[in-house]
């Protein structure tokens, strides 16, 4: 396990990568969807439009589990908890639209919005926690 930083520190830490992957990430979306063409541009720039995409989210995944081991552990099991329920509540939306698919009342469903979907259930489930309880 990584060396616990404290709460600030490894907050500054999470944030030093979160922005500017986010940053990276909108910015290759809006290129790669603005000036790629799927219908005629080659694999390899098809290839490195989806990696430009999708790697800077795998570094904010990256970030988050930084984040839950290098804090303390009630920190650490609000984190996990949101993850968790992020996760389940995913996992279960997949189930549904997987099944829809499969018996035809629905289409097909793009698989990338899986990944916006957890990171929306999972900003939920923080502020769940956050706001939702009394206690």
């Amino acid at each position: 396990m990584t060396e616990q930083k404290g709460f600030r520190t490894a907050n500054k830490r999470y944030i030093a990568i979160f922005i500017p992957m986010m940053a990276v990430y909108c910015v290759a979306i809006v290129f790669a969807l603005t000036y790629i063409d799927t219908e005629t541009a080659p694999a390899g720039v098809r290839a490195a439009a989806a990696l430009g995409v999708s790697l800077p989210l795998v570094a904010i995944l990256w970030s988050v589990l930084r984040l839950v081991r290098e804090t303390d552990e009630y920190t650490r099991m609000r984190q996990l908890q949101a993850l968790t329920e992020a996760g389940c509540v995913l996992t279960g939306l997949i189930f549904v639209v997987g099944f829809l698919e499969r018996f035809g009342v629905i289409g097909d469903v793009p698989l990338f919005l899986f990944g916006p979907a957890f990171f929306f259930f999972y900003g939920l489930a923080h502020a769940r926690q956050r706001f939702g309880k009394t206690v």
